[in-house]
């Protein structure tokens, strides 16, 4: 059975697959397209990207919402807990994400599974054992470390959070990103509405802020398992899935461990050597400057799948086609989000976090670190392609690097500021960019030397 068929897909979640056929040598012959004929490609781009954008935008609205009321609600030694256990979410999510998710998506989006069903009974199988396993660990760890007051909470939430991950990466690996929508605003927006809803009632906390936002994760399960009903595999076929997560997924989850512990590295060094206050400040800078992180995930979440179906269509080229657009119109956004930031800082701290906030003098630390998270976004989408073509191995290079200059630079920087663990991510950030250029540069010009000797021995022949 087709994986995508026109009746699982409504004209506004659409996009354009790949082209069936690979360029001719006329073809390449031709004269590339006007400007006014890239513009109109790159606004077919971004109208059939909206509904991902928008996904995206309602994930991080509502999980800025949830960490800017918590951090006005909860003093900084207890925000700063929330901080550094959703660090430790976030390394368990990734496990999922590269050995489940991103293997779920590759499959789904390729069209060659037969019974996509069965994949997502295997995908929502697989992240119910391995989170159940990390709740398991939370527990352990947070009744070691004297807090068995949100080992409960924190269980529950991971696992309904996972679960309802793994259903909406099946909907966007089928191109329905508006209908993933509608479960990701109940779960997230859902979350911000709890948190909301604890403040006028003076009830915050670490817990209460973590079952409340649990509710609506269950409540958006519901939903998704009805948008998108797996089935129980038949055939015999579950060893064959499995060995295919592994064999997709084993690379990214490298790439993925690099990335989280270059970030995490920081706020836990902050923690251990000026106490859990300092901590929280990292994450308030994080918090404003994850302002962009609709783009670069909503973006990420197209780019993959399309660069997938390209590449099997036509090779690292014709993939890298499909990409470029795409991190044009990132680029672009980017800088209507990065620009106003940068020149009103101290206006959007004491927005968010009130003029006698402890954060509202983090003005450097939020101009670093906005830097390097424009760095980071262009980066983000070169190794989203670098995914999308089987090159998830290369990625690990480009992003070592990156962890390399880390290590290096904090000797010299400290971990005693903020502002400083900011300066050594900008440096790390713009040496990733600068790497992930240069591997696509090389991929491409080796691609296209490869075509050309085809051509040649072809011509030879003749």
């Amino acid at each position: 059975m087709a994986l995508i068929e026109p009746s699982n897909r409504s004209s506004d979640d659409a996009l354009a697959t790949a082209p069936t056929a690979s360029p001719s040598v006329a073809t390449l012959a031709r004269p590339g397209p006007s400007g006014p004929a890239i513009a109109a490609r790159l606004w077919q781009r971004f109208n059939g990207g909206f509904w991902t954008l928008l996904d995206q935008g309602v994930i991080s609205l509502g999980t800025f919402l949830v960490n800017v009321q918590l951090a006005r609600q909860l003093g900084a030694p207890e925000y700063g807990t929330f901080a550094l256990l959703f660090g430790g979410f976030f390394l368990f999510q990734h496990f999922n994400a590269s050995l489940i998710y991103y293997p779920l998506m590759l499959k789904l989006a390729t069209g060659k599974q037969e019974r996509p069903s069965d994949l997502v009974f295997v995908s929502l199988a697989l992240t119910a054992l391995s989170t159940g396993a990390f709740a398991l660990v939370v527990t352990t760890c947070l009744i070691v470390f004297g807090r068995s007051d949100i080992a409960l909470a924190a269980a529950l939430y991971l696992v309904l959070w996972q679960m309802q991950d793994a259903l909406r990466r099946a909907l966007l690996a089928e191109f329905r990103h508006r209908t993933a929508a509608i479960g990701d605003s109940i779960t997230y927006i859902g979350a911000a509405a709890g948190i909301a809803l604890l403040g006028s009632f003076h009830s915050p906390g670490v817990s209460n802020a973590l079952f409340v936002m649990a509710v609506p994760c269950a409540l958006a399960i519901a939903v998704q398992v009805f948008q998108r009903p797996p089935s129980f595999p038949r055939g015999g076929n579950t060893r064959e899935l499995l060995h295919g997560f592994w064999t997709h997924g084993r690379w990214a989850f490298v790439n993925g461990v690099i990335l989280i512990v270059t970030v995490q590295a920081f706020p836990w060094a902050l923690a251990t050597s000026d106490g859990l206050a300092t901590a929280a400040a990292f994450q308030a800078v994080l918090n404003v400057v994850n302002l962009a992180n609709p783009i670069v995930f909503g973006l990420s979440n197209i780019i993959l799948p399309t660069v997938t179906q390209a590449h099997v269509a036509g090779g690292l080229r014709n993939a890298w086609r499909a990409a470029r657009p795409y991190i044009i119109i990132g680029g672009t956004l980017l800088l209507f989000c990065v620009i106003p930031v940068t020149l009103m800082t101290h206006t959007v701290l004491v927005l968010f976090y009130g003029p006698n906030s402890p954060y509202a003098h983090l003005e450097h630390a939020v101009d670093l670190m906005m830097v390097a998270v424009a760095m980071n976004a262009v980066a983000e989408l070169i190794s989203t392609y670098l995914h999308g073509v089987g090159s998830a191995k290369r990625a690990v290079w480009m992003n070592g690097i990156s962890f390399a200059v880390v290590a290096l630079c904090v000797p010299l920087v400290g971990l005693h500021t903020v502002a400083g663990c900011a300066l050594v991510l900008c440096v790390a950030r713009v040496v990733r960019l600068i790497a992930g250029c240069w591997t696509v540069a090389r991929m491409l010009s080796s691609d296209d030397q490869g075509s050309h000797g085809h051509i040649e021995g072809t011509g030879r022949g003749r």
